[in-house]
């Protein structure tokens, strides 16, 4: 149930996440923090997070979300090149000249 709901939840759209410092410390402080209730351990087991994740058999977010981007990296490369999530991978959207300066 946590990996069908919880673990969908938190990954979902990962393939195209820019991740933050600030948002994998949120992520990996949750997905631990959500095992633990399951596992029913107390902070005051002083436990680490790593045998948290060693005892449920599950990645932790980050290598989760790596492995996601990894994924999606290997469609992008397999794609044809005028396929447009590769263009805007690559950068290779805007044709033509831009103006100087700020918006008008």
């Amino acid at each position: 149930m946590y990996k069908a709901v919880v673990l969908t939840t938190l990954l979902y759209g990962g393939e195209t996440w820019t991740v933050y410092s600030n948002q994998a410390r949120n992520r990996n402080h949750f997905h631990p923090s959500c095992l633990r209730r399951i596992l029913k351990i107390g902070w005051q087991d002083r436990i680490p997070d790593t045998e948290v994740l060693e005892r449920t058999g599950i990645l932790s977010s980050h290598a989760m979300l790596r492995q996601v981007q990894l994924r999606w990296s290997g469609h992008l490369v397999r794609m044809d090149d005028e396929r447009l999530p590769k263009r805007i991978f690559y950068g290779d959207v805007a044709t033509g000249p831009r103006r100087q300066g700020r918006q008008k």
